[in-house]
C-alpha cells in the first residue's frame, strides 16, 4: 500500500512540478530588446547592439565603435489551457514574464573590444485554480525566472573575422505549490550558477556576413525550503540549461535593404539531468522535464532603412514543440510556436531608440490515452501581443 502511495506521489508531482517555461521568450528566449526583437531574433549574422551580442553572438562585440550604454526590456502574455475530459478539468493560467536587459560596452581597450550586461527573464508563472470537483483540491502554482550577467570580450582575428567570447555567471529562483497524496508540497528555491558563449563572424565579401555561435549547457544550483503535507522539507536541484548552436547568414541587398535568415539548434534533453531531490521524501525525487527532444528554430529577418536616422524591421520564426507527448503535464509543457514581429529604430544622435511589437501563436496539443494515462486531453498555450524597447546612449564612434 505504501508503494502504491509513493508512486501515485511521484506521478502527480510529476504533473504539478513548476512549467520551466520554455515556449515563447522565458527561460529560453528566442530574442530579447528592441532590434533584435523587430527582427524575430535572426542577427547572429548581425550582432550590432547589446542584447543581440548577449544573447546570440559575442563576437558582435568586435565591431562595437567608440563606448555605448543601453537598457531596455521586453514583455508579453502568454495563457495556458489544460482540459480533461475524463475528470471534467478545465482551467486556464495566464503568465506575464519579463525580459530586462543592461548593457555597457567599449572599444577603449585597443584590439580587445569588452562589454559587460545584465539579460534574462524573470515573472514567468503558471497559477491553475483548484477544482476539487475535478481533483484537484488546491491551487498548482509554479514560478521561475533566470537572470544572467554577462562578461564579453571580442577582436578582429584577421581581416573579415571577428570573434568573441562571453563568460555569464547566473541566478535562477523556482517557485512551486501542488497536491499529491503525501499532502500538499510546496517549496522555494534559488541559487547561483554558470553558463557562456562564443561566436565568430566571417565577411564572405563587402556585403555578406556569416555567423556561427554556440551556447554551452548551464548550470544553476538551486536550494531551498518547502513542505510535505505540513512537514518541514529540504529541497535541492542542480538545473541544467541546453546547449545550442546559432548559424546564420546575413546580406545587405543594397544600402537600404538587409536580408537575415539563421538557424537555432538546442538540445533541449540537456533538461533531464536537472533533479528535484527531497531530503525527506526521495519519493518525490524526478527529473525537471522527463522526455525531451532536440528542435531547430528557423528564423528570417529584414532590416529597411526608411531615412537616414529610421529603420523598419520585420521577422518571422516558428519551432516545434521539444516536450514529448509522454512527459506533459498540466503545469509542464509546450508547443509548436510560430512567431510574427515587427520593429522601428530611430537614431537621435547621441541616443538610438529601437522599438518591437509582435504576436506568437502556438498549436494544440491532443494527448491519447496511448501516449499517457495519467494526463490525457488538449494542451493549448496562447500568446497575446507583446512588445519591447532599447535605449542606446553612445559616448563617441
Amino acid at each position: 500500500m505504501l508503494k502504491r502511495i509513493c508512486g501515485s506521489a511521484v506521478v502527480l508531482f510529476l504533473a504539478m512540478s513548476p512549467s520551466p517555461a520554455v515556449y515563447a521568450s522565458q527561460l529560453l528566449l528566442p530574442h530579447l530588446g528592441g532590434r533584435d526583437g523587430g527582427m524575430s531574433g535572426a542577427v547572429v549574422a548581425t550582432p550590432i547592439d547589446g542584447p543581440s551580442i548577449l544573447l546570440f553572438n559575442p563576437a558582435g562585440a568586435a565591431r562595437i565603435q567608440g563606448t555605448q550604454a543601453s537598457f531596455g526590456f521586453e514583455t508579453g502574455n502568454v495563457s495556458g489551457r489544460y482540459i480533461n475530459p475524463a475528470t471534467g478539468y478545465d482551467q486556464k493560467s495566464s503568465e506575464s514574464p519579463f525580459a530586462p536587459t543592461l548593457w555597457f560596452g567599449t572599444d577603449a581597450l585597443g584590439e580587445w573590444h569588452v562589454g559587460v550586461g545584465l539579460y534574462g527573464a524573470v515573472g514567468s508563472t503558471f497559477n491553475f485554480a483548484a477544482s476539487p470537483a475535478n481533483g484537484v483540491p488546491s491551487r498548482l502554482l509554479g514560478e521561475n525566472g533566470i537572470l544572467q550577467v554577462g562578461f564579453v570580450a571580442a577582436r578582429e582575428l584577421v581581416p573579415g573575422l571577428e570573434v568573441g567570447v562571453q563568460v555569464a555567471p547566473s541566478f535562477g529562483q523556482l517557485k512551486g505549490k501542488m497536491p499529491t497524496p503525501l499532502g500538499e508540497v510546496s517549496f522555494d528555491m534559488d541559487g547561483f550558477g554558470i553558463t557562456g558563449s562564443v561566436g565568430a563572424l566571417y565577411s564572405l565579401d563587402s556585403r555578406t556576413t556569416i555567423g556561427l555561435a554556440y551556447r554551452a549547457p548551464g548550470v544553476v544550483f538551486m536550494s531551498g525550503d518547502g513542505k510535505v503535507g505540513g512537514a518541514s522539507e529540504s529541497v535541492e536541484m542542480d538545473l541544467r540549461t541546453p546547449q545550442t548552436i546559432f548559424l546564420g547568414l546575413a546580406r545587405q541587398y543594397s544600402d537600404k535593404l538587409l536580408l537575415s535568415v539563421q538557424s537555432a539548434w538546442t538540445y533541449y534533453p540537456d533538461f533531464e539531468k536537472g533533479k528535484y531531490e527531497f531530503k525527506n521524501n526521495p519519493a518525490l525525487n524526478q527529473p525537471f522535464i522527463a522526455d525531451a527532444r532536440p528542435t531547430v528554430r528557423w528564423t528570417a529577418g529584414l532590416e529597411y532603412a526608411v531615412r537616414e536616422w529610421a529603420w523598419l524591421r520585420a521577422g518571422v520564426s516558428y519551432e516545434p514543440w521539444m516536450i514529448e507527448a509522454s512527459a506533459l503535464r498540466p503545469t509542464l509543457y509546450d508547443s509548436s510556436d510560430f512567431m510574427l514581429m515587427l520593429g522601428l529604430g530611430v537614431n537621435l544622435k547621441p541616443w538610438q531608440v529601437d522599438m518591437q511589437l509582435g504576436l506568437g501563436k502556438g498549436e494544440d496539443r491532443v494527448v491519447t490515452e496511448a501516449d499517457q494515462t495519467f494526463f490525457p486531453g488538449r494542451y493549448q498555450l496562447e500568446s497575446g501581443i507583446g512588445g519591447g524597447i532599447t535605449a542606446t546612449y553612445s559616448f563617441g564612434a
